[in-house]
């Protein structure tokens, strides 16, 4: 009966043990290694983004626009080392860009992620721009008495990836502060 006991209290002490010094006690690395660069990172930037199919269904879309290569925006948007273009249509006036599309390589070629259009309703233009990585979408929404120049309020919708498309995560109205006396 003393050779069980002293048995048991090995095997306990044994599993107290295993159990104390196992994977889940070990602390995780403070400077975990960042993922290399792919060697592809900024492959969109050759592509001739103008001709693309996702670009030009977005110009027949709107009924027509320009793209100017100086104003597509270059970023990380799915966090997967590679670059994203989101790509401006404008008016070439006074409408501003009339909508955007966004475009990551799949398999060499151009495929959109996300398209955002310019509310017809409306009398602004649709801005789209990254901050702090995240691309975020600011439109005008006029009051009655409202410039066309000036709404009273912007709406922000800041967007994010989860893994497979660009989502909304949030939308917010920002009041614009007036400097007209």
């Amino acid at each position: 009966m003393a050779r069980i006991s002293a048995l048991a209290a090995a095997l306990l002490l044994a599993a107290l043990l295993g159990t104390a010094c196992g994977p889940a006690d070990r602390l995780p690395d403070p400077t975990p290694a960042e993922a290399p660069t792919p060697t592809d990172a900024g492959a969109i930037r050759q592509l001739d983004l103008l001709k693309s199919p996702p670009v030009q269904a977005l110009i027949r879309q709107v009924g027509g626009g320009d793209v100017d290569p100086r104003e597509i925006i270059y970023a990380d948007l799915t966090q997967d080392g590679r670059e994203e273009a989101i790509v401006p249509v404008s008016s070439g006036g006074t409408l501003g860009n009339l909508g955007y599309v966004v475009l990551a390589l799949r398999s060499g070629s151009p495929v959109a992620i996300l398209t955002v259009l310019r509310d017809r309703n409306t009398v602004g233009a649709v801005s789209l721009r990254v901050e702090d990585g995240q691309l975020v979408k600011t439109i005008g929404k006029y009051a009655p008495e409202d410039p066309f120049c000036c709404p009273s309020t912007l709406i922000r919708t800041v967007y994010y990836w989860d893994g497979s498309n660009l989502q909304v995560q949030r939308e917010e109205e920002v009041k614009v502060v007036s400097t007209k006396q």
